[in-house]
């Protein structure tokens, strides 16, 4: 991987993506391999147990190797990257608890991940329908 983006530039506005609803986009160009950065990860996170997140917000947390889940420190707060919307093809990757560029993102291009990737609790399937794999 390449450098990481000190300072990041992000915005949350409506997603292009149809019934996606809030969306993260890049405000400035992000080389291919560059950390996103900006607090997201891990300064905003905190490792639960699943007994420990109500249903409704299961749904924004990323399943660890470790049997735990990554979710957002402040559901009521939670940064721009919580934002980031799904993608068959997607422009950023999640890998060791970072978010990468696959690719070059232009300015203005909305954030995407493979949500398949990061909701591996049987649940996940009220949120990521045959149709999105």
């Amino acid at each position: 991987m390449s450098k990481e983006l000190l300072h990041p530039e992000y915005i949350l506005k409506p997603s292009l993506i149809r019934e996606a609803g809030v969306g993260c986009f890049a405000v400035t160009p992000i080389p291919a391999g560059s950390r996103l950065a900006g607090g997201a990860l891990p300064l905003s996170t905190v490792k639960l147990k699943e007994s420990d997140i109500p249903d409704p917000y299961l749904k924004y947390c990323v399943f660890l190797e470790s049997g735990l889940y990554l979710a957002p420190a402040n559901f009521l707060a939670m940064s721009v990257f919580w934002y980031v919307n799904h993608s068959k093809t997607p422009n950023i990757e999640f890998i060791g608890n970072k978010l990468f560029a696959k690719r070059d993102i232009l300015s203005g291009e909305e954030l995407c991940l493979y949500y398949p990737d990061l909701l591996t609790h049987p649940k996940n399937a009220l949120w990521v329908r045959p149709e999105h794999i």
